[in-house]
Formats: structure tokens, C-alpha cells, sequence
């Protein structure tokens, strides 16, 4: 055993040792890729999820997520197997963004409302881009809200399905010490929720520029140059290193040059997927809190079902559109105004820095604390 962990720390200081000789000689492609990550967080992935992060926050804080599904008492238990106060987990998870169901989760696990099985199992469902991410990815396509529509109702009809297989006939236990008595709102539960959604965005954002640095990595040293060659000697034309870039980290499929019977089915079933910068997020976030074993079969099956839909609708009605409207990437939509994407990250920065202290002592804190 001994020798073994000697070997391992070995292996681990070479393993540095060698990113860091890579990232001294491949340092200008390095550098390409993360002003293009930084431009890529600044202008889709800040604007599209900061807000509803602190909308879903504020929903926890006060409570009122137990209440916003209870006219949907008996859809969500009958068919689903859900509680109405899970199944508005559920859908707020679906709009606010890929780590926000997550930290949703992982909040009430640490308050005791929800077990460390259950919440396993619903960080399977609770999970999604949100429109505002998705309608930053489709930039400028002509059609634009109709692809909106059949991606996010694909990626939706594919979660529920996915909702059903798991909870009907296993159903999820009520919550735990919960009750529907709503907070009123309050200064101190705004700033944390600013403050909270500030630190998981931030955490985004640094997982984003770190998988670009690995991107330039893989770049400089041809490794996407020799999939290109391989493809072209086997006479297959698909982009398969974009494809590669977007599995890697989902914002990248902004610049996926396929024609639109492609594109839209592609884009939903990475969408759903999320990609595997995502899917550390998601670990970061949960750490030891809730076990994501069944996260990565969950989200490869709902990948597959969100594509196989979108290319069914398409081949019986196909959209038309044109090539060159349809590669234009998100970020032209906001780069006339680059002054507001970065004074909202110099703003999320300080809260983030500067609050932290005070919020150690907050009646809200204290609460989620015990």
C-alpha cells in the first residue's frame, strides 16, 4: 500500500510537472482561447444565468418553492411520483440553469429537508440550461424562436420522461420538516441570495476558462488537426473537433457550422447532456453532499432522446433557413455594448469578496446552518 500511494504522488507530480511545461510552451494559444472564453462568459453565460440564479435562491430562502406547484398536486403525484413542492424544484430547475438545480438540491440536503437518496435521484431530472442560456447559444438564426421552442420543448419532454421512469413506481418521500409558511422578504435574504448566486456563477465562469486553457493545449499540439485529417481520409464530413470542443465545454456549440437539419439536434442533445465541464460543476457544487453516480447514464440517456425528437420533428417539418444566418455565433448580439457584462462581473466580483464576512453572521446563513 505504501508503495502504491509513492508511486501515485509520483505520478501526480509528473502529471503537473508536464501541464505545466504545456502551458509554457503552448502559452499564445493558451491565452487565444481563454479571451475568447472570457468574451464567451461576459456576453451569454453571466447575463443569461446570473438572474435567475438569484430568483432561484430567493425562492429557496423564502419558502415559497413549496408552494408554486400546488395546483399541479395531482399531475405531479399520479403521474410522476412526485410531491408538488419537488415537482416545482423540478420545473424552477428546468428555466434557471445547469448548476442551479443542483445547488437547490444540495441546500435543502444540508438543511435536512431532503435525504441524500432523494436527492441523488432527483439531481438525475433537476436539471437544465434555461431559455436565457439557449437563446444566447442560437445568436441570430432567422428562425430563431421556433428553434427555441423545439430545443427547450425536447429537452423539457425529455426530462419528464426521464421523471417518470424514475419516481412512478419508486415515488419520493414528502419533504422532510417541511411546511409552506413563505419568509417575507427581506434586504438581508436579497443580499445573500446576490451574494450566494455570485460565488456558484463565479465558479462557472472559473471551470469555463480553465477547460478553454485545455482546449488551447489540445489545439497547440494538433491533437484537433489530426481528428480533422482522420475524418477527411474516411471521406466524413461532420465537424468532429467542434464536436469535441462542445462535449468538452457546452458553450462552444455557439460556433457548430452545421446545416440546420443537424445543428438543432445536435444542439438539444448536447444541451441536455451539458457536457463534462458541466458535469464537474455539478460535483464541485454537491461535493460529498449528494452522490452523482447516476448523473452522467441520466444525462447521456436524456441527450440521446432530446436529439432523436428534434430530428424526428425536423425530417416531417423541416425549417428553412439560411447556411450563413445560421453559423452566427451569440457573441456579435452583445459585443456593441461590452460596458454592462463587465461592470455585472466587477459587481458580482465585490459581492462576492466583500460580503463574505458579513454574511457569515446573517440570520439567513445562521438558518441554513442549522
Amino acid at each position: 500500500m505504501t508503495a502504491h500511494l509513492f508511486r501515485l504522488r509520483w505520478y501526480t507530480v509528473f502529471f503537473l510537472l508536464g501541464l505545466l511545461v504545456l502551458c509554457t510552451c503552448f502559452a499564445g494559444q493558451i491565452q487565444t482561447e481563454l479571451q475568447t472564453a472570457v468574451n464567451r462568459c461576459l456576453t451569454v453565460i453571466i447575463p443569461s444565468l446570473y438572474a435567475m440564479m438569484i430568483l432561484s435562491q430567493l425562492f429557496l430562502e423564502s419558502g415559497a418553492w413549496q408552494a408554486l406547484a400546488r395546483p399541479l398536486r395531482r399531475f405531479s403525484t399520479a403521474l410522476f411520483g412526485l410531491p408538488e413542492s419537488y415537482f416545482a424544484l423540478f420545473l424552477l430547475s428546468q428555466f434557471a440553469g445547469y448548476p442551479v438545480g443542483a445547488s437547490m438540491l444540495c441546500t435543502l440536503t444540508k438543511q435536512g429537508v431532503l435525504s441524500k437518496e432523494d436527492a441523488s435521484r432527483l439531481l438525475c431530472v433537476c436539471y437544465g440550461g434555461g431559455p436565457a442560456f439557449l437563446l444566447g447559444l442560437l445568436g441570430t438564426v432567422s428562425c430563431r424562436k421556433i428553434c427555441f421552442l423545439l430545443i427547450f420543448s425536447a429537452n423539457l419532454f425529455a426530462n419528464l420522461l426521464l421523471c417518470f421512469l424514475l419516481f412512478h413506481r419508486k415515488p419520493i418521500s414528502p419533504p422532510v420538516n417541511g411546511n409552506n409558511a413563505i419568509t417575507p422578504f427581506s434586504a438581508q435574504m436579497l443580499t445573500f441570495a446576490v451574494t450566494s448566486a455570485g460565488r456558484t456563477l463565479l465558479k462557472l465562469c472559473g471551470m469555463i476558462l480553465c477547460f478553454a486553457a485545455l482546449t488551447g493545449i489540445f489545439q497547440a499540439a494538433g491533437l484537433f488537426r489530426c481528428c480533422t485529417a482522420l475524418m477527411q481520409q474516411l471521406g466524413v464530413s461532420f465537424p468532429l473537433t467542434d464536436l469535441v470542443r462542445s462535449v468538452l465545454e457546452i458553450s462552444n456549440c455557439v460556433a457548430l457550422p452545421l446545416l440546420v437539419s443537424l445543428r438543432i439536434p445536435v444542439l438539444a442533445g448536447l444541451l441536455s447532456f451539458g457536457g463534462v465541464c458541466v458535469l464537474l460543476q455539478i460535483c464541485a457544487v454537491t461535493g460529498k453532499t449528494i452522490s452523482v453516480g447516476k448523473l452522467v447514464w441520466a444525462r447521456g440517456f436524456t441527450g440521446l432522446l432530446s436529439g432523436g425528437i428534434c430530428a424526428a420533428v425536423l425530417h416531417f417539418f423541416p425549417i428553412a433557413v439560411s447556411e450563413q444566418v445560421l453559423t452566427t455565433s451569440a457573441v456579435p448580439q452583445t459585443a456593441a455594448h461590452p460596458v454592462f457584462p463587465i461592470l455585472m462581473l466587477l459587481c458580482m466580483v465585490l459581492l462576492v469578496f466583500r460580503e463574505e464576512q458579513k454574511l457569515q453572521r446573517s440570520p439567513c446563513r445562521k438558518k441554513n446552518a442549522a
